[in-house]
């Protein structure tokens, strides 16, 4: 029961859950150098928790089994197993009980690649280098989107201000225009 013996719906106790708690996050690169920045910013925000790292794509697959991220920070191209192939294997791995949101990070930006990332479910891809701020903004965005998506299936668009001219980041930019 809510407040004043208000018996909460299931949706609502999820969408409440949802913006109580922290989002859990995972990431994934081989770059040990990448993975420990990212870990770092993750942990200094106070809306996030980092729940894994992982340098390939079995122990990836792993966490998300064994943590259930709600975010999985991906890079594309790893051992063992590749970014494509954890994002596929996690869609068809009965033992996964939860499905994440992946955000792909990637130097390769081939139209091929990043198309079969979005097909696989992918909600982001960024290009390496990025900027560290954008990356932290699209992970609290699906937290926003995961409530949306309670109330309404539209998907909805990041929109961010365009900075002046001179500070603009290219990966940024490149990464808006593929979502719109």
């Amino acid at each position: 029961r809510g407040d004043r013996g208000y018996v909460w719906k299931p949706k609502e106790r999820e969408v409440r859950r949802v913006l109580r708690d922290k989002l859990n996050v995972a990431i994934a690169d081989d770059n040990a150098k990448m993975t420990d920045m990212l870990g770092q910013m993750i942990e200094e925000d106070k809306e996030l928790t980092l729940v894994g790292k992982a340098h390939n794509g079995e122990e990836i697959c792993n966490i998300i089994r064994e943590k259930e991220p709600d975010v999985v920070v991906l890079d594309m191209i790893m051992p063992k197993m590749d970014g494509l192939t954890v994002m596929e294997q996690c869609s068809h791995d009965q033992t996964v009980k939860k499905q994440p949101a992946f955000i792909v990070i990637s130097a390769v930006g081939q139209e091929r690649i990043t198309e079969d990332a979005f097909n696989l479910g992918a909600s982001y891809y960024m290009l390496k280098p990025f900027d560290n701020q954008v990356l932290l903004n699209r992970i609290k965005h699906i937290r926003k989107s995961s409530v949306k998506r309670f109330r309404e299936p539209v998907r909805q668009t990041v929109r961010e201000e365009p900075a002046p001219y001179g500070k603009r980041n290219l990966e940024a930019d490149v990464t808006n225009i593929i979502h719109e």
